[in-house]
């Protein structure tokens, strides 16, 4: 029953952190975007007018994806929560480079964040 609840995890870290690199890279990508529109509007020496719909959407998306981002850390959270409901504990799935709250938990010292400065799903970027 343990290999099969490790087995499970190590999926679920892989595939987590797959879901986070896909959604950096994406809000990479669309930031490129959101710097190359109105660079090339001022290289063609277009109006201010010219593309702005266009610029407004892509900024648009840019903060959709933090949105996303933002989504993907809170279950990344509450998936921490749910291995030590499961009887995981404290485990390192994947590379993992801790926040530096996370020597806080280590340390035994509370500072109000105990239950969410131990990221053990964590992996480097």
């Amino acid at each position: 029953m343990l290999n099969e609840r490790l087995s499970a995890a190590k999926k679920i870290a892989s595939e987590l952190h797959e879901a986070e690199d896909a959604i950096d890279e994406t809000m990479i990508r669309i930031a490129q975007l959101a710097a190359t529109l109105p660079t090339a509007r001022r290289d063609i020496n277009m109006s201010a007018i010219v593309g702005q719909e266009a610029m407004a959407k892509v900024a648009n998306a840019l903060a959709a994806a933090g949105e996303v981002r933002q989504l993907l850390t809170d279950a990344h959270i509450a998936l921490t929560a749910t291995q030590k409901q499961v009887g995981l504990g404290t485990r390192m799935f994947g590379a993992g480079v801790k926040p530096p709250e996370a020597s806080l938990v280590e340390a035994g010292e509370d500072r109000g964040m105990a239950e969410i400065a131990h990221f053990p799903l964590a992996k480097a970027s």
